[in-house]
């Protein structure tokens, strides 16, 4: 049975506890959802787990995001996975990953490699400079850059990837341009899995985060202010303040001078 979303008390929920934490309005921000369909992951995808901590971020599209959705990635092993599947939005949700994903993405159920789908989403977003092949730059057929969009990135995975180093370059590299970009890693295992590598980059890189989530059910089945308590960290909600507007300093009358 698919998860029921009432959009607006989500939606409510989401920023009454931004409020909380100091951000009075949501900030502009492109969301995207990087999905891993590697084979270790084929039973949550199957039984709908992951479908329904999809259905729980949309409100996180509808709230942050200009157009009012989620931007939907998959990767599994090597630069062929990394793929751009679509959009969710409040009218697509419902058994999307049963639909648009199981079995119709490139290399569904094969490794895991962080590094490309990364590599993607930074170049979708403006911020990446590789572009295009070798035969495309000499040829002068590069296409041109998307405009640079300020983005949170939730990457949603079971570990063990097989680039790590490559993964290391990426995100150094993103961190020393200043791309204004958060990548908020979510570690799902059922089985009560480790994430060193996760944990490692999270606190190496101070725009990526991690969250660990062990009974994916538990998670999904949380009531709004929960879920968003959980996934709103404090580095985080530090990245979301900044280039908040500030409130103007109160102007002191001036007295009228004397005649």
């Amino acid at each position: 049975m698919a998860l029921a979303l009432n959009l607006t008390k989500a939606e409510q929920s989401l920023k009454l506890c931004l409020q909380k934490s100091g951000v009075p309005t949501p900030p502009p921000v492109e969301l995207a959802f990087v999905l891993d369909v590697s084979g270790s992951f084929d039973d949550e995808h199957r039984s709908g787990l992951t479908n329904a901590l999809l259905t729980r971020l949309v409100p996180w599209g509808t709230t942050f995001d200009p157009d009012k959705k989620l931007d939907v990635y998959t990767f599994s092993s090597g630069a062929r996975s990394a793929h751009q599947v679509g959009h969710i939005t409040p009218a697509n949700y419902t058994d999307y990953i049963r639909q648009h994903i199981i079995g119709k993405v490139p290399g569904y159920g094969t490794g895991t490699d962080y590094s490309p789908v990364l590599e993607l989403v930074l170049r979708n977003q403006g911020w990446s400079t590789a572009r295009g092949g070798l035969l495309q730059r000499l040829l002068g057929t590069t296409p041109a850059a998307p405009p640079r969009r300020r983005s949170l990135v939730i990457f949603v995975t079971d570990g063990d990837n097989s680039d790590t180093q490559a993964t290391h370059r990426t995100l150094a590299q993103s961190q020393q341009r200043g791309d204004q970009v958060y990548f908020l890693f979510i570690g799902v295992s059922n089985q009560g899995h480790r994430f060193p590598f996760l944990q490692q980059i999270a606190a190496q890189y101070s725009n990526t985060g991690l969250t660990v989530i062990r009974q994916l059910h538990q998670f999904t089945a949380q009531d709004d202010d929960q879920l968003n308590t959980t996934l709103l960290q404090p580095e985080l909600i530090d990245w979301l303040k900044r280039d908040l507007p500030t409130a103007p300093t109160p102007a002191h009358a001036t007295p009228h001078a004397r005649r």
